[in-house]
């Protein structure tokens, strides 16, 4: 499919030459758009107003890619949204610049299982594979830039729930209004997801504490509804698996694409029936 692809020129950056030189001088448009307003086109034909009152209310912050990939190479772990810096995330604006590729918008969703009840990632192992994805979509030279939704670091937390520390009612209005577009944010036909559909090594279910949720990937309600979502409308190249990549490839944007939708995995939309019997 990432042969065919490449032939439509989904994945092509070329331009091809004029085959006559122009007669006379340029003629100048009245009112021309700005560069900005181009993006802003593109990033709204391909449904990024879908999108846009959450990223503007900041109901949801998406992380910069590039931020991620660094956090992970430093050998960081993930802290929740309200105690990361600032540079850790993208605004919309900056998402409506970095809108280049003709096919999709820079914005990719991670689907994931928790795994401990109290932080998603507490290691850092989870972090350091999607940063080995980010980096290799990044590659392409026309996603200058993605930001990635990630539950932990887009969305307002309980800071400190031990201790009582809880989230604001201001915050837990934001939360709720950002709950509210999840089903957009996966399913919408132009967003990347990324599904981690595997433990990282080293994670065992005996190892953990009483109470921590241990199911695998297919058998939790959040990753099987996010999963189900991202096979609605979405082309297959867009929802990747990234359980399928191989250790010690170094990957560029074409050959995670292809690992990563090996052998399909993608299933036909269910009816609601269907859909509320699996879960």
């Amino acid at each position: 499919k990432v042969d065919r692809l490449l032939t439509m020129g989904c994945f092509s950056s070329r331009v091809e030459a004029p085959t006559e030189e122009p007669l006379g001088p340029p003629a100048v448009e009245l009112d021309a758009p700005t560069p900005y307003e181009r993006k802003l086109k593109l990033w709204r034909k391909h449904g990024g107003g879908d999108l846009e009152p959450v990223l503007a209310s900041g109901a949801v912050a998406v992380l910069d890619a590039q931020w991620v990939i660094s956090h992970a190479e430093a050998g960081g772990v993930l802290a929740h949204r309200q105690a990361l810096p600032k540079e850790a995330f993208l605004s919309l604006a900056e998402l409506v610049e970095a809108t280049a590729h003709p096919s999709f918008l820079p914005v990719a969703a991670l689907s994931y299982p928790w795994l401990t009840k109290d932080h998603p990632d507490p290691r850092g192992a989870n972090l350091a594979r999607v940063a080995r994805a980010l980096k290799a979509l990044l590659s392409h030279s026309r996603i200058p830039r993605l930001g990635v939704f990630w539950d932990f670091g887009s969305l307002h937390q309980h800071p400190d729930p031990p201790n009582g520390v809880m989230r604001t009612e201001e915050q837990n209005a934001l939360f709720k209004q950002g709950l509210g577009c999840l089903g957009t944010l996966y399913s919408h036909p132009h967003t990347f997801v990324l599904r981690l559909t595997s433990f990282p090594d080293g994670h065992k279910a005996e190892d953990q504490t009483e109470g921590t949720n241990v199911a695998k990937y297919f058998d939790r309600g959040w990753c099987y509804t996010e999963q189900s979502w991202a096979g609605l409308t979405k082309a297959g190249y867009l929802s990747l698996d990234l359980g399928k990549m191989r250790d010690g490839v170094e990957y560029d944007c074409i050959s995670i694409i292809r690992d990563c939708t090996q052998d399909g995995g993608r299933r036909p939309p269910l009816l609601p029936s269907a859909f509320a019997a699996e879960l």
